[in-house]
């Protein structure tokens, strides 16, 4: 991996109010969602019971009852629905909203005006759902390599980047490590495409397994992956780089298809410096040879060969 692929996030996308309303409120929890949907519910309650029945708020209901459904979820949205559906029959009687008349119409004009308001709560609800679902698997996947189920690129920068200042405030060591697979086109080219993906998976597994849940992994692109971790200091970084070779290097030679890999790690500061001391370290320990790992940092140089 090249270090200057992590020196500059790519530019921000350009989003209207709309999306960058949508986006700030997916990543809210639903303890916080609900305190600031609960208050705007009340006081359109409150609005519309103060301006009487001549005056239609229906539409404003669909604010709060969008926000609802999309950051609490159907059900959720379906109980605040069949309130304001209730509330507004009774502030407002069974009319259609418009109408002067809506105290004085037909029983069945009445039921037939309660029940397309039911309908439409109904159908909004739904649609918010389901589009919130697809919302998630689509900002799930932009950030997940289709293959191994790790970060991609782009999402190990942002993690990268989260755990450089991390590390920062808490007075901690960022380690960064690189990984590829030793002669990966050779198995492609002998056993077939399916059996190199087999072994990305194999080593994606073991890599994931080797870190913390909350530690920063990625499939930079073909066989090259990469992790980020925060340690407590040089020591913890140097035992933890010869750990994750060592369970890969184990993984992948108990695979269907043998292999090994190569392994460049150093700590620092910042995320560009580092990975490109880890860069130059993956490169020194390939031509050192196959299953081997190289570890440095501002104050500790270590080199480490595992026989294959």
């Amino acid at each position: 991996m090249e270090a200057r692929a992590l020196k500059t996030l790519p530019r921000p996308i350009w989003r209207s109010p709309l999306e960058t309303c949508l986006h700030w409120s997916a990543d809210l929890s639903k303890l916080s969602a609900a305190g600031w949907l609960a208050p705007i519910w009340l006081i359109l309650f409150l609005i519309d019971g103060a301006t009487g029945r001549y005056v239609s708020l229906n539409g404003l209901y669909l604010l709060p009852l969008c926000a609802t459904a999309w950051c609490l979820g159907t059900a959720p949205a379906l109980v605040s629905g069949g309130i304001a559906i209730g509330a507004t029959l009774w502030l407002n009687g069974f009319g259609d909203g418009l109408s002067a008349e809506a105290s004085a119409i037909a029983l069945p004009v009445a039921a037939w005006n309660a029940g397309m308001r039911i309908f439409s709560v109904i159908f909004i609800v739904m649609l918010l759902s389901a589009f919130r679902r697809v919302f998630d698997r689509e900002k799930a996947d932009a950030r997940v390599d289709s293959l191994t189920k790790l970060n991609n690129r782009r999402a190990f920068e942002i993690e990268c980047r989260r755990l450089a200042m991390s590390c920062a405030r808490d007075g901690r060591v960022m380690l960064c490590g690189l990984i590829d697979v030793d002669s990966f086109k050779s198995i492609n080219d002998q056993y077939g495409h399916n059996a190199g993906d087999a072994v990305l998976i194999v080593l994606a597994d073991a890599l994931a397994n080797a870190v913390r849940t909350y530690d920063a992994t990625a499939r930079l692109g073909g066989d090259e992956f990469a992790f980020c971790l925060a340690v407590r200091n040089n020591e913890v970084a140097t035992q933890k780089t010869l750990d994750i070779h060592s369970q890969i290097s184990a993984a992948l030679a108990a695979g269907r298809w043998p292999a090994s890999c190569s392994l460049g790690a150093s700590t620092g500061d910042g995320v560009e410096d580092t990975f490109s001391r880890a860069d130059g370290l993956l490169y020194a320990a390939k031509t050192a040879g196959k299953n081997k790992w190289r570890f440095s940092s501002l104050s500790v140089n270590a080199t480490h060969q595992i026989s294959p």
